[in-house]
């Protein structure tokens, strides 16, 4: 079904709790297998298939929390994901520590088809965060997987093109991939009610970003 622009919210976070286990993948093996990612720029090569894996020491606590390096995933604890299972249209996975499950789980995103952004205006946009260091760079394609990683900005720094996401989950991941180095991340959005609940579970930590749309 077509969303309605006014639908959809971006969450920003001031904290990264724990780290994704092992660190020699940031993580990765786990939830997308060894030859699931590439080693090139850090970018899944396919869904998600496994769990998320967090370091034991220091294990988020917070209802909601995103972990370090792995900024498009989002994990809830296990009281937080009893409510949003019980009252949003979401895909809900374990999190584990090495030696065993956990209550919390991960919010799954839909990956969607159709761009989210004007290449024309995200370069500029990109441009225009990055003109400090690299102000002719942004972006590149990576030589051994070709997929193309805009340098990292925001999702309110461009304009969205709402009304071409199609999604029947309340959790949508964008197919333009961000990041720079292996750091590899897609932008996230949450339908509004979703987002507001989230953001509302611990306002010191979380706030919710509202997204231009596209003219």
């Amino acid at each position: 079904m077509s969303i309605d622009t006014s639908e959809w919210v971006a969450l920003s976070t001031r904290f990264t709790p724990g780290w994704p286990w092992p660190e020699e993948s940031y993580g990765l093996d786990p939830m997308f297998g060894a030859d699931g990612w590439c080693r090139g720029c850090g970018t899944p090569k396919g869904p998600q298939s496994g769990a998320l894996v967090m370091q034991g020491r220091k294990f988020p606590t917070a209802g909601v929390w995103m972990p370090n390096w792995l900024f498009d995933v989002v994990c809830l604890s296990g009281e937080v994901a009893e409510q949003v299972a019980d009252r949003f249209a979401v895909e809900l996975r374990e999190v584990r520590k090495p030696l065993g499950p956990t209550s919390a789980r991960q919010l799954i995103p839909t990956v969607t088809r159709q761009p989210w952004y004007d290449p024309a205006g995200l370069s500029t946009a990109v441009k225009a965060r990055h003109a400090k260091h690299n102000p002719n760079e942004s972006g590149s394609q990576c030589s051994e997987c070709s997929t193309w990683k805009w340098l990292p900005i925001g999702e309110a720094e461009a304009s969205v093109q709402l009304r071409s996401i199609t999604s029947a989950t309340d959790v949508v991941a964008s197919p333009e991939v961000f990041g720079d180095g292996l750091k590899a991340f897609r932008h996230l959005l949450f339908r509004r009610s979703l987002g507001e609940f989230l953001a509302g579970t611990h306002p010191r930590a979380w706030r919710v970003v509202e997204v231009a749309p596209a003219v």
